[in-house]
């Protein structure tokens, strides 16, 4: 059965006339009735009564016809659909970005691309780049915004952002009027560690060591805004990207100076997965140009 056949059938039935049909088609009559005609022989049944040049459905063609005007309908809403997204005026497209990003950068630049495309819709989770890579891995996430050094063969990226880490202290701790700092004169510093999926206990943990000793722990575990707080009330100290602070009162954000910490973000997919014109759209408005 072929989608022809149902149409030639639904408009036959609609008008009870070939011809008329036949001229609402833009076919020859006689290549609908061959239609229609191979249809009944695939069925098994007939599907008009031809009598004295009138034309009514059979009980069997009255069955049908709900049907056939379903799957019709479908097809049209399933070409409609198709048509909006490969014309990005309607869509769907999931995205996630680490805590700094997804609060410092991603609610102007959404903004911005919800005003260029009203009809498409981004979703947005928030995690670290391990979980959020694992998203991208088990097809739960169309792009993700992560730390780039170790990137599963799975993903495909993108360049998107570069900064350095700072040491956050707060206002008012003794180093706070400093220029920079070595992290070898913290070994006495309380610091803050994030939690195991998030890239910055990693960075913590290596360049703590890579400066010769194991830090003092005032909280683990804690996410971004909790070790803002912590360390604005002068209870730790942290390695944090430069854009942490971009909003953060209270704290100092101090270059570090015997060692060369820095992050490159990029914009990830799955490699060969397939991607909607809306996540395409999304992707292509996150790179720099």
């Amino acid at each position: 059965m072929e989608l022809r056949h149902l149409l030639y059938f639904t408009t036959v039935a609609q008008r009870l006339n070939f011809s008329r049909a036949a001229d609402e088609l833009h076919v020859a009559q006689p290549a609908i009735s061959q239609q229609i005609k191979v249809l009944e022989r695939e069925l098994g049944v007939q599907l008009f009564d031809r009598v004295g040049g009138k034309v009514a459905l059979t009980q069997a063609g009255e069955a049908l016809l709900p049907h056939a005007n379903r799957i019709l309908a479908a097809v049209e809403t399933a070409r409609h659909v198709v048509t909006e997204l490969g014309t990005l005026t309607r869509g769907t497209a999931s995205l996630g970005a680490p805590p700094t990003v997804s609060g410092q950068l991603l609610p102007a630049l959404l903004a911005r691309f919800k005003r260029t495309y009203p009809g498409l819709e981004v979703t947005l989770r928030e995690a670290g780049t391990e979980r959020l890579l694992k998203l991208i891995e088990a097809g739960e996430l169309d792009l993700a915004i992560v730390v780039t050094d170790r990137l599963p063969a799975v993903v495909e990226q993108q360049p998107f952002l570069q900064e350095h880490y700072v040491l956050a202290v707060s206002a008012h701790h003794p180093l706070a009027k400093a220029r920079g700092v070595r992290l070898a004169d913290l070994a006495g510093e309380p610091f803050i560690l994030f939690p195991d999926s998030y890239k910055l206990r990693e960075v913590t943990l290596a360049a703590c060591r890579t400066a010769g000793f194991e830090p003092k722990v005032a909280l683990d575990g804690g996410a971004m805004q909790s070790a803002l707080e912590f360390v604005a009330s002068g209870l730790g100290v942290a390695l944090v990207p430069e854009l942490a602070l971009r909003r953060a009162r209270g704290i100092r954000g101090l270059p570090i100076a015997d060692q060369d910490l820095r992050r490159s973000l990029g914009v990830v997919w799955r490699k060969g997965h397939y991607l909607s014109p809306t996540a395409r759209a999304l992707r292509d408005f996150l790179l720099p140009t």
